[in-house]
């Protein structure tokens, strides 16, 4: 902590010694955010930089607007053929980038096909068949039919043809709004408008995002050296002089995985992050346990009490979007004796211990957990097993040690994007194993078809009733009210400390992670 602490000093006295004029003089030309976290691989898209929200230096194709319609950025348009295979897409013309060097078809097929071949890309691009361009057309052909593809053409990031490198990340050029200027790793990143940008303007001389722990955030604030500072929920109450508070609605979710299958094996997917992992657990492969911790969990006294009131109730890796199901709702959670019939009912029994039992099995579980800011959700989920006789030890560990286990250990998950197909390879079982996706196995042929059938579809708004109907369709699904591989517990507000001076207008529902994505709207930021 102590480092941390000297780091920030360090911070604000470049800040201040940096700037040669007044502080007032200085705001009023310059921002300095501390909101976003600093990405380990640099910015470079291909690397996955972006993928959750916002890139500051390059654009895509297209981009979602603040009420998350897809429309164009690069791109002005596309059309899609008749077998839904091929995506024909045009480009907007006379676009440079921040170097001044022209974009063109070049780049986008560049980009793709790196993208494509990288093992480190963040956008699934396994079915792209291929990509030419000619003129300012560009042409993607599937091997299979994806009506959602147009939201990975909103995700990847084109990155110039003629100048990447293997350490473009560490001085990217794009045809973002943002230019780049420097890069002090793990301190601060300075940024300047790119001169070149065709959309509406960045209004600041000189944009500077720091990197520093939210815990220093307050620190920050009182040095009254920073504009816009992400700050944790459990301050939310905290008053600091010429600073206001603003929280942002999320789609930031928490949840726990279940694992399906009885343990049964090791992982097989050579895409799997720890191959000959093991597979599966006796306990919850069971419906009724993965089903009464879902309707004894009191997700509104964990927003109370785990989040300081800062969130929403969570059912789904995907609430609120256009995609979600609101039937899942429709149920009464917070309900411990109807978690304690539905045990009881499946033969689970109290023992001497007060610990529930079944066929020589004993209802004691681990519930992994990666980051500190969990922690108080996995003591309440742990609280609201030992309420039904369900034991649960919460465990603090790395990634590297969780990742071996997360296949047969219930683990507890921060997921919440833009992009429909986080909903396929959540619950698609043919991504059983793979990356992050479907760690606990869950299969259901009914759900893989609406999930198919999805991808099929002739539009988006067909595609998002059949994801709908694959969380519940009246008789079974992946949601709650059907296999319940998952319990979804809270979505995480994102909170702020913004000066007063400044206004930042209405704000895009967040996805995990947050913070970046206020910049889509920076154009319109402006002083008092």
């Amino acid at each position: 902590m102590r480092f941390k602490l000297v780091l920030v000093s360090v911070l604000l006295c470049v800040l201040f010694v940096g700037c040669g004029t007044s502080e007032s003089v200085r705001n009023a030309n310059e921002l300095v955010l501390a909101f976003g976290e600093e990405p380990e691989s640099g910015f470079d898209p291909i690397k996955g930089s972006g993928h959750y929200g916002t890139s500051l230096f390059q654009s895509a194709l297209f981009q979602r607007d603040l009420d998350l319609n897809i429309v164009g950025d690069l791109a002005t348009g596309y059309e899609l053929s008749d077998d839904r295979l091929v995506y024909t897409v045009t480009l907007r013309d006379g676009v440079k980038f921040s170097d001044g060097s022209d974009f063109g078809v070049q780049d986008v097929v560049f980009t793709y096909e790196t993208a494509k071949m990288d093992g480190s890309s963040s956008v699934d691009l396994s079915n792209l068949e291929s990509i030419e361009g000619s003129g300012n057309t560009v042409v993607f052909t599937l091997y299979e039919p994806d009506i959602t593809f147009v939201s990975k053409m909103a995700s990847l990031g084109i990155v110039p043809s003629g100048s990447y490198s293997s350490s473009y990340g560490e001085n990217p050029i794009g045809t973002g709004p943002f230019a780049f200027v420097e890069w002090k790793k793990g301190e601060q990143l300075i940024t300047k408008p790119n001169p070149y940008y065709y959309g509406e303007a960045v209004p600041f001389e000189k944009v500077t995002f720091l990197f520093v722990d939210e815990s220093n955030a307050s620190l920050l604030a009182r040095s009254k050296s920073v504009d816009v500072v992400r700050i944790p929920v459990s301050d939310v109450d905290v008053s600091v002089d010429g600073y206001h508070v603003e929280t942002i609605k999320t789609m930031d979710n928490r949840g726990v995985t279940f694992p399906m299958e009885k343990r049964n094996g090791r992982v097989s997917d050579e895409r799997a992050i720890v191959p000959g992992a093991v597979v599966g657990n006796d306990i919850t492969s069971d419906l009724a346990i993965r089903k009464a911790m879902n309707v004894a969990i009191d997700r509104q006294a964990l927003i109370d009490g785990a989040l300081n009131g800062q969130g929403s109730k969570a059912y789904s890796i995907c609430d609120g979007m256009p995609w979600f199901n609101e039937e899942v709702m429709k149920f009464e959670d917070g309900n411990v004796e109807e978690a304690v019939k539905i045990l009881e009912e499946a033969g689970w029994m109290l023992n001497d211990e007060g610990v529930r039992s079944k066929d020589g099995l004993v209802a004691k579980l681990n519930l992994y957990y990666a980051y500190k800011d969990r922690e108080n959700l996995a003591l309440a989920f742990a609280d609201t097993g030992k309420k039904i006789g369900v034991e649960i030890t919460p465990v603090y560990a790395e990634w590297s040690e969780i990742e071996p286990l997360m296949y047969s250990e219930m683990v507890l998950f921060g997921w919440g994007g833009y992009d429909p197909l986080e909903l396929y390879y959540t619950y698609e079982s043919s991504m059983g194993g793979f990356d992050y996706y479907n760690p606990n196995y869950y299969k259901n042929d009914v759900v893989d078809g609406y999930l198919h059938e999805a991808l099929r579809s002739a539009s988006l708004e067909e595609a998002y009733v059949l994801f709908q109907k694959a969380q519940w369709d009246g008789v079974t699904g992946c949601s709650n009210l059907g296999d319940c591989p998952w319990v979804w517990m809270v979505n995480e507000n994102h909170c702020y400390l913004v000066k007063d001076d400044l206004e930042i207008g209405r704000q895009k529902v967040q996805p995990h992670g947050g913070g970046w994505t206020m910049l889509d709207t920076i154009s319109s930021w402006k002083r008092k």
